[in-house]
């Protein structure tokens, strides 16, 4: 006796070619382009977080469980830039540091608007005090406009550090959604930077005891000590940060939200997310 297929059976195939014309047919119909069509594809079997960097402004439609502008604040050392970077892999956004843009700024060979104050940008850094706030803004403004932080959200790590740096992020009409602030203890701030290394070549920071650099001698040659990775640096950076802290926080007291910054990365991570999500459900009910 011949077995009955349940109509749903039966139908299985065509929703499964229906599903695969979604994710390779269609989008070379909005590109109008075999290239890009092709490129598209091959994407398509990469991990998520690597969608989001490459189409750009897909991960809006991906993950929209999470608010899409965001102030991550925490003093030196707090881990908010590998905090801020692995949201930045997760959900598509531009994650924009203080601190590297000012690194840029100086490195830079091209000039900019940044140009003229050079030397005063880094006398700043290498004494471990605040960059003047027109300076600071003029760079952190000019990163906001541009189009990937338009299409995508942003993640600010590291501004504004001041009264003055937020009241000029509102007169440029630049409103945040969330302002997350990691708290970490001071004598654990200075224990994480005085073992931390930066691959010159690469960039990335290792940490001696926390997140040692592979037993690789040409890694191991090129790791340098950041001029601003200092005990005494360290000790000026983190009075500043206190110093100006409270201001900041008042400012952004509705959308203020605190996360222990003292755990390891992984559970950091995970109050980050839970507490973004929660931001973004409450915000959805108002």
């Amino acid at each position: 006796m011949k077995t009955q297929l349940h109509p749903t059976s039966r139908a299985l195939p065509l929703i499964h070619a229906l599903l695969l014309s979604l994710v390779f047919v269609l989008p070379s119909l909005v590109t109008c382009n075999p290239a890009a069509a092709a490129a598209t594809k091959s994407q398509s079997f990469l991990p998520s977080q690597n969608k989001a960097k490459i189409w750009g402004i897909v991960p809006k439609l991906i993950d929209s469980s999470i608010p899409k502008h965001i102030i991550v604040m925490g003093g030196p050392a707090s881990g908010k830039g590998t905090q801020c970077q692995k949201l930045a892999d997760k959900y598509g956004l531009v994650h924009i540091s203080s601190g590297d843009l000012l690194r840029q700024a100086v490195s830079s060979s091209e000039g900019g608007p940044t140009a003229p104050h050079i030397s005063t940008i880094k006398q700043c850094m290498e004494a471990g005090k605040l960059i003047p706030d027109n300076l600071m803004t003029r760079l952190i403004l000019d990163r906001l406009r541009s189009r990937d932080c338009q299409e995508r959200g942003y993640i600010l790590d590291g501004y504004p550090r001041t009264l003055a740096q937020a009241q000029s992020l509102q007169d440029a009409g630049i409103s945040p959604d969330v302002f997350l602030l990691l708290n970490v203890r001071d004598e654990d701030a200075i224990k994480r930077v005085i073992g931390r290394r930066t691959d010159s070549k690469t960039g990335h920071v290792y940490h001696l005891e926390y997140n040692p650099p592979p037993n690789d001698t040409e890694i191991m040659k090129r790791l340098i000590i950041r001029s601003d990775d200092t005990v005494d640096s360290m000790k000026v950076r983190l009075k500043q940060f206190r110093a100006n802290v409270a201001s900041v926080e008042n400012w952004y007291r509705e959308i203020k939200r605190e996360v222990d910054g003292s755990s390891s990365p992984s559970e950091v991570s995970r109050d980050i997310d839970a507490t973004l999500k929660q931001m973004r459900k409450r915000k959805q009910r108002v």
